[in-house]
Parts: C-alpha cells; sequence; structure tokens
C-alpha cells in the first residue's frame, strides 16, 4: 500500500480522484493539517510539561492569596489527525488521537483554561473542518460514524440544565443524556449530548467533562438522580446543585407540598439564606428573571419531548441515534436564537415607535 502526503492546498482545489487514477485504488492518503511545530505534533511527556509549567507560573505553589488555584489533573483526548485508506471501492477513515493529562486550575469564575488546553483545542477544530472538508471534495459517502454533528453555541452558560431520555436499542436500551445551557441574559442552548448503556455515573462524568470543555458553569440543575453527584466528584467539579423541584413535590404528600413551598417562599423574599439548604434554593444565587428556568428541569425536558416524537425504531444504529438526536439539537438551538431575536427586536421597535401603540 503506497503512502502519500498532501498539503491543505491540495486538500481546498485539488480533485482526489486524479490522484487515485495515477496511484491505482489501493492507498492510503495522510493530509498534512497542521504544521510541524503545532501542539499536537509534540510528545505527550512534552505536551505535559508545557502545561505543568504554565501552571506553576499562573499558580505558584507558595504565594499566599493567589487568585487562581490548582486543583488536581485530568486526562483528556484530542483527534490529531487520520488517515484514508482507500481499498479497491471501499474508503475507511482511520482517526489518530492523543491522550495528555493536563492540569486543572481554579478561579472565582470557574475553571480556568490553560493557554496549552485552548492551543490543543483550536488544533484539534482545525483537523475536523478539514476531516468535514474532504468528504466534501470527494463527494463519496463518509463512513458515518465519523459523521457526527458537532453542537456549537456561542456565550457563557453559567447554568446547566441535565436529563436523560431512555431509547429502545437492538437487545435492550440506552438513554440520551442531555445538557442545556443557560446564560445570564437568559440565552439557552443544548451543549452537548451523549448516548449511553446506563444513567450512570460515568456516562454522566462525560457529560460533564464534554460540556466542561465549551463553557465553564457554576451550578447543574437536575433531579434526584445520585449517579450525578459521584460524576460531580469524580469530575472534581466545585459547582453548585439545584434538585428539581417539581420532582420532588411529586413524592411529597400535600402537608409536605405547602411546607415546601413555604419555604421556597420565604426564601425568594429574601427571609432564607440560600446556603441553609443549597440543594432547593441554589436557584437563588442567580439573577431573578432565571429562576423559572433554574428551580426545575422542565427546560431539557421539553427537549426530550421533541427526542420522543421522533420514536428511534428498534433496529437504528447507536450512532444513528445519537447522530438524529444532535441534529435535533442543532434545529432547537438555531429556532431558540431566532425566537430571541425577534423578542429584541421587538422590544426595540416598541421603544423606538411609543405612539403607534398609545
Amino acid at each position: 500500500m503506497e503512502l502519500i502526503t498532501i498539503d491543505e492546498k491540495a486538500l481546498y482545489g485539488t480533485p482526489l480522484s486524479e490522484a487515485v487514477k495515477e496511484l491505482g485504488q489501493n492507498l492510503t492518503l495522510v493530509p498534512n493539517i497542521l504544521p510541524e511545530n503545532a501542539l499536537l505534533n509534540k510528545s505527550v511527556k512534552e505536551i505535559e510539561r508545557m502545561a505543568l509549567e504554565e501552571a506553576e507560573k499562573t499558580s505558584p505553589k507558595h504565594v499566599r492569596g493567589k487568585e487562581i488555584r490548582r486543583k488536581g489533573y485530568a486526562r483528556y483526548k484530542f483527534l490529531k489527525g487520520f488517515h484514508i485508506v482507500m481499498v479497491g471501492r471501499e474508503v475507511k477513515y482511520e482517526l489518530e488521537w492523543i491522550s495528555v493529562e493536563l492540569p486543572v486550575l481554579y478561579g472565582k469564575e470557574g475553571r480556568v483554561k490553560t493557554k496549552v488546553e485552548e492551543t490543543l483545542l483550536k488544533e484539534e477544530r482545525k483537523v475536523f473542518a478539514v476531516l468535514m472538508l474532504i468528504y466534501s471534495v470527494k463527494g463519496g459517502k463518509l463512513n458515518a460514524k465519523l459523521w457526527m454533528p458537532q453542537i456549537e453555541a456561542s456565550g457563557e452558560f453559567k447554568y446547566i440544565i441535565v436529563d436523560g431520555k431512555y431509547v429502545k436499542l437492538k437487545g435492550g436500551r440506552g438513554v440520551l443524556l442531555s445538557a442545556i445551557g443557560v446564560t445570564e441574559e437568559g440565552r439557552r442552548a443544548v451543549l452537548d449530548i451523549i448516548l449511553s448503556v446506563e444513567e450512570d455515573a460515568m456516562a454522566y462524568w462525560r457529560l460533564l467533562v464534554e460540556v466542561w470543555k465549551k463553557s465553564s458553569f457554576i451550578l447543574i440543575v437536575a433531579d434526584g438522580i445520585k449517579a450525578l453527584d459521584r460524576a460531580i466528584s469524580l469530575a472534581e467539579l466545585h459547582v453548585a446543585r439545584q434538585g428539581c423541584l417539581v420532582h420532588l413535590k411529586r413524592r411529597k404528600t400535600k402537608e409536605e407540598r405547602e411546607a415546601l413551598n413555604a419555604i421556597i417562599s420565604s426564601a425568594e423574599n429574601g427571609e432564607i439564606r440560600p446556603e441553609s439548604c443549597p440543594t432547593l434554593l441554589s436557584y437563588l444565587k442567580a439573577s431573578k428573571k432565571l429562576w423559572k428556568w433554574l428551580k426545575s428541569n422542565n427546560l431539557v425536558e421539553s427537549f426530550n419531548s421533541l427526542l420522543e416524537r421522533r420514536r428511534f425504531g428498534l433496529y437504528h444504529s447507536p450512532w444513528r441515534i445519537l447522530q438524529i438526536a444532535r441534529a435535533i439539537a442543532l434545529y432547537y438551538n438555531l429556532f431558540t436564537y431566532f425566537l430571541i431575536t425577534v423578542i429584541i427586536l421587538q422590544s426595540t421597535s416598541l421603544l423606538s415607535h411609543p405612539q403607534r401603540y398609545t
């Protein structure tokens, strides 16, 4: 099997069918995406050494009152590159990953990313973009297991709401775990979705780590599932945990619900501090306009209802189910952003022409 390397210019403008004609049907294409001095091209030990040196400069060990503190280490996996293997008419895409252990830093506003981590994420996005580009250039069918919609959402999402939706799988069932983020301005967006066999601690750990890469959150809203508490501990996240008050009231008697409503009413009026019962009252730390979304997980359950309408078939493969769910999330984000834009424009027009509405 012959090995050739093509540069970025070839990726954008060269019809790969000509290379196939010249070199035959059995070959491996190795796209040259990143420069030689790219961080992803360095060894694992070198990357970890650079990250540790940066962490020591950012958070010295023997300095009191430092704004940024180190809280252990976490292992991350980045897409480094890929090969395109052509055997006759069959096309396979082989991914190359790199796994590194990076120090975890925390500041007053939450987790702080090191420059090393930001560079690795930037280079990984470039590799993935080229992978999608080759698919469009070749015009053939990409291995569907690799074509997975990437959920992008801009903004600083300080609050996330998580929940699981069970789906049928061949020989059993799986669960789609979704995380919806809310910004200080009230913007909502699906941040990530994963598919797992069970709604256990490791599944929630995977979801929280992926969401944390996109935005440093300070509050998690969910029902009373204990696996989430275990996942927060495993991920070493210093965040508040808000229980879903709707789920809590369902399991209470009438007298208990009335007592709970009295506690919540007193807390919202400022008579009780949220720290006295964080599982019930952590949502009060956010601005008042966000309380309606952060006191329950109804927001993510409404998104799960969209997944339920899709009615995944018994013989849908797991990757296909996740692919469809992520596509629904993209449409959900676009629709939510469109509604917020319309509301802002209407508010602006109302303020600009008050005489028309008097």
